[in-house]
């Protein structure tokens, strides 16, 4: 109990330094470059796979489907984790230049968020993002 009571001011003189950002991911990741680049890439390999399968007589394509898609799925997990690596570093260093030095995921804020004093920055994320989504996007 004494360990307590001499870590209580500690404690919250460092909480009272914190300011404290929320930013909902899901969001975040449908318009980050890096993502988008990743699923662009998978898609590209992909579509090289298929047509590498058409060219096999039936018996071949049927042994290589298999190693193709564990192929295409390393691929992905190994793109899409340097992906979000690039967006928590993107989200760290945008919500530094607004002040914060806390970011949590507002999807998993269970309860209490009301007693957070917190401001959702997704949309400053976005905003950030936006115009390189934009200029991503396949015109019709």
């Amino acid at each position: 109990m004494v360990a307590g009571v001499l870590l209580g001011p500690a404690v919250t003189a460092q909480a009272d330094n914190l300011e404290v950002a929320t930013v909902d991911m899901q969001e975040v990741l449908m318009v980050h470059p890096s993502i988008m680049d990743a699923q662009q890439q998978i898609q590209e390999e992909q579509m090289e796979m298929m047509a590498e399968l058409e060219d096999m007589d039936e018996e071949e394509a049927a042994m290589q489907q298999q190693q193709m898609q564990q192929q295409l799925q390393q691929m992905q997990q190994d793109l899409l984790e340097d992906a979000i690596a690039d967006v928590e570093t993107d989200i760290e260093d945008i919500a530094a230049e607004l002040g914060y030095n806390v970011v949590l995921n507002s999807e998993g804020i269970v309860s209490g968020e009301e007693n957070l004093d917190s401001v959702d920055i997704t949309e400053d994320i976005m905003e950030e993002f936006n115009g390189d989504a934009e200029d991503m996007q396949p015109e019709l």
